[in-house]
């Protein structure tokens, strides 16, 4: 069996620079929840946006049996979906535990915006859990990563 590796980003080998200012329209300290299994990347968003003025938390999603059921899905209830301005969701929508939470979010907070991380297959296959969430295509740089971020919170406002 052939593992898939999502590949990182050239530029996140490399620091950006902590912006000074916010851009116009940006709030400073909005709350970003990156949904991502894989911790070294996570961990690459989770600088890349913190560098950025974001306040930022992590979930690793549905995925070992052994954690159990997203408590969004089963419960109907989850503090970081709650507090977050946006979702960054990069769990694999070609998994159904994945498109579950994408759908709980949907539906329980239609209010928070979700950029949904997919591969071009994924987008094609399926595209109607892209309507009202805004698509990032991988590989991820992290200017695109920013632009995604900066913009759903610009048409939140």
């Amino acid at each position: 069996m052939r593992l898939r590796r999502k590949p990182l980003g050239r530029d996140f080998a490399r620091r950006w620079p902590r912006r000074v200012e916010s851009p116009e329209g940006e709030p400073r300290g909005a709350r970003v929840l990156i949904e991502e299994p894989d911790g070294a990347e996570a961990f690459a968003y989770w600088s890349l946006l913190a560098d950025n003025g974001y306040e930022v938390e992590w979930c690793p999603g549905p995925g070992r049996p052994s954690e159990g059921p997203c408590p969004l899905v089963s419960s109907r209830h989850c503090e970081l979906v709650e507090r977050a301005d946006v979702v960054v969701s990069s769990l694999g929508i070609d998994h159904e535990p994945c498109r579950d939470v994408l759908g709980a979010i949907r539906r329980l907070h239609p209010e928070t915006p979700v950029i949904v991380q997919a591969t071009q297959r994924e987008f094609t296959r399926w595209g109607d859990l892209f309507e009202g969430n805004s698509a990032l295509r991988t590989p991820v740089t992290g200017r695109a990563l920013l632009d995604s971020v900066q913009a759903v919170l610009a048409d939140r406002q």
